[in-house]
């Protein structure tokens, strides 16, 4: 049950960020390839590490062989094929720039010769942003993960707290057995002791007559 509430929770809070996806902002940038026309987006409560790590993940579909250049920080991605895109083989370079509490991530395509841009390449931009679509739907699922293991986390640490609670319940409910037990064992042995004291004042009692006869006894031979 617990599992199904937060599954929901996760869907109420996924199914409005899939359709919050942005469009990529074309401007020629500069990259080690020169200045050439690059997509900007915006990954929103991500970091750097974060991001770059999702995209890494997401180029394994494309078959691509991805390195990081340490010089000019982009991540390259030699002989990526996305059908949807081109029948070829394209160069991906992304930067990954952190910038507060979110990552801008710039993207160049390099279709062998040419990178993508929407003048020169109208009928790939459409398939283009829906396969960037994809990645930032992917990146926002992400971040519901990420939420749900908190608010799991947040549960656990109260369940644990709990279970703490149970634990002291049944070991004060075991004192207080095991002091009953004393208690009652305690009774008996004080309703034992009052009928010893009761008879050992009879044996008193006898025990002062004999003194007192025996002191009788001395009297009359004096």
């Amino acid at each position: 049950m617990r599992n199904f509430l937060i599954a929901m929770f996760a869907l109420l809070i996924l199914c409005p960020l899939v359709g919050m996806t942005q469009i990529p902002q074309e401007n020629e940038r500069n990259m080690s390839q020169g200045t050439k026309p690059g997509f900007m987006i915006s990954l929103d409560q991500m970091s750097t590490k974060e991001s770059e790590k999702l995209w890494l993940e997401y180029l394994k579909d494309s078959k691509a062989k991805v390195k990081k250049d340490r010089k000019t920080n982009e991540i390259v991605a030699a002989g990526a094929l996305i059908p949807t895109i081109s029948a070829s083989t394209a160069n991906l370079y992304a930067t990954f720039v952190e910038r507060g509490a979110r990552t801008e991530m710039t993207l160049w395509m390099d279709l062998g010769g040419t990178f993508l841009s929407s003048r020169q390449h109208p009928e790939k931009i459409d398939a283009f942003r829906q396969w960037m679509d994809e990645f930032q739907r992917r990146s926002k699922s992400y971040l519901v993960d990420v939420e749900v293991q908190a608010e799991e986390k947040k549960f656990n640490d109260l369940k644990k707290d709990y279970d703490q609670l149970l634990k002291e319940q049944d070991k004060l409910e075991r004192e207080i057995r095991e002091s009953e037990t004393r208690i009652n064992e305690a009774k008996k042995t004080l309703e034992i002791n009052n009928a010893n004291q009761i008879s050992r004042r009879n044996d008193m009692e006898r025990q002062q007559r004999v003194i007192d006869e025996v002191k009788q006894k001395k009297g009359r031979v004096n």
